[in-house]
């Protein structure tokens, strides 16, 4: 057995030093020898596992069981080779039986219990999870591999508060533990400047991390969104107001309305600082189909303001209504667009490690209906331009467009874009059946509404040259 132990002692040598051949190597040539020793064969279960063979690694710990089925350690490497072939039930059963062999109070079987209950991801699941994770902290405190297992069961579970604490106190023990600085830096509750700060550091110590590059990635995109999103609603919310007020009046409203843009650029300033230099124009090389299609939501949706502006007098016209709508339709189709493209690339930044729920939720995001349906609301609240003015069809016009515009856009991103079928498998299915519903009947009422106004007045498609 000292033989054993020395050829054991080698290999986890070249395991440290990333040497796996060489591990394996010394380990085959042993069990050349020694065919019936339980140690070497649970040994080289574990070489196996750490090189992702897991078919190997199981079959290897399967041996070393048969060998010597009362050992909690052969258990627990039956277990691994479960888990990595995805095979969870089994895994869980087979670590259940090596705590049993080893009296319950030992936390290497509690936390890969743990950790097969994790993956299962049930709630029942991960509510005992937590109470393993809990008990292998207890049992060994000065672990920061425990400590990153417990902060990410309190992340799935909602508990952000009780996962920070459990991060610093992984930190406080190991300062460079790449997963807890990972998932302290993208933990939801600190700034967009500290997580981006947080991940920068990360690249520093490991310039070859791609969750942090992902991550850093994703965090560049979640500013743009938010930056886009402010220049889309002003741009709406101009086109709006100049279709309610007096031109008059609106040309004092907007030079306050436009000024306030400057505030834009201070959204997430701390975070845009704290990007590498040079980071930003790598992204829009690296994602130029996400950075036109932006910027060209962005240009539709200034224009249409200006475009009303030269079609509209003080009162509402068919040719305006109809230039008004058109526009808004087609920036919200160019917007939900661009976030769907946003989405694409923040979505692999994701980890394993993370709430199961959070890919789900990007996706939801993505439901390219959303923009256009505030575009239904806003052309609802233009009801009331052309019952008092030269056209009365005018208010038809605008509704018919608006509408007819919304069912286009539904059509193409349920037939053509195929992220539509990711986005409603994460909403639940009551809620996303009054959702469909209530759109409906207000697609239906403002195509029926405005037939029935069209039908009822007269109306040209140039204005009058003496209103305007």
């Amino acid at each position: 057995m000292a033989g054993v132990g020395m050829v054991i002692d080698r290999s986890e040598a070249f395991l440290l030093t990333g040497r796996h051949d060489r591990a394996l190597a010394v380990l085959s040539d042993a069990l050349a020898s020694e065919p019936d020793s339980a140690a070497l064969h649970g040994q080289l279960s574990r070489v196996f596992a750490l090189s992702k063979d897991w078919k190997a690694a199981l079959d290897s710990a399967q041996r070393a069981v048969d060998l010597e089925p009362d050992e909690p350690w052969w258990w627990l490497r039956l277990s691994a080779g479960f888990a990595g072939v995805e095979d969870l039930r089994t895994a869980e059963s087979a670590m259940r039986r090596g705590l049993t062999l080893a009296g319950g109070e030992w936390a290497p079987g509690l936390y890969m219990l743990g950790c097969t209950l994790y993956d299962q991801a049930e709630p029942q699941h991960l509510a005992e999870a937590e109470q393993l994770f809990r008990k292998v902290v207890e049992l060994s405190p000065g672990n920061a591999n425990f400590r990153y297992m417990l902060a990410s069961t309190f992340t799935v579970r909602g508990k952000r508060v009780d996962a920070e604490q459990q991060i610093k106190a992984g930190l406080a023990i190991d300062p460079f533990h790449t997963k807890l600085l990972l998932m302290r830096a993208t933990n939801p509750s600190r700034p967009a400047g500290g997580r981006v700060k947080s991940l920068v550091g990360v690249l520093r110590l490991n310039p070859h991390e791609a969750r942090a590059r992902t991550r850093l990635e994703s965090e560049y995109f979640q500013i743009r969104v938010r930056r886009h999103m402010w220049w889309w609603l002003m741009a709406v919310a101009d086109a709006a107001l100049l279709l309610w007020i007096p031109q008059a009046v609106y040309v004092l409203c907007v030079l306050v309305l436009w000024t306030s843009l400057f505030i834009v650029t201070y959204i997430n300033r701390d975070a845009r600082k704290a990007m590498p230099r040079g980071f930003a124009r790598r992204m829009d090389r690296k994602y130029a189909a996400a950075t036109w299609t932006g910027w060209f939501s962005i240009a539709v949706s200034v224009s249409g303001p200006f475009v009303v502006f030269a079609l509209y007098g003080d009162h509402g016209t068919v040719a305006g209504n109809i230039a008004a709508s058109t526009l808004l339709v087609v920036s919200s189709a160019a917007y939900a667009a661009y976030r769907w493209l946003v989405i694409r690339i923040r979505h692999k930044s994701l980890s394993p490690e993370r709430d199961p729920n959070d890919l789900r939720n990007l996706l939801a995001q993505a439901e390219g209906t959303r923009a256009a349906t505030f575009v239904l609301f806003i052309a609802l609240a233009l009801t009331r331009l052309g019952f008092h003015a030269a056209q009365p069809a005018a208010t038809g016009v605008l509704l018919l467009t608006a509408s007819l515009g919304y069912v286009w856009w539904w059509i193409a991103w349920n037939s053509v874009m195929p992220p539509h079928k990711l986005a409603r498998e994460t909403n639940s299915g009551t809620r996303r059946a009054w959702h469909s519903a209530a759109l409906s009947l207000l697609v239906l009422g403002m195509i029926v509404a405005g037939i029935v106004i069209l039908a009822s007045n007269d109306f040209v498609l140039v204005p009058d040259p003496s209103r305007r």
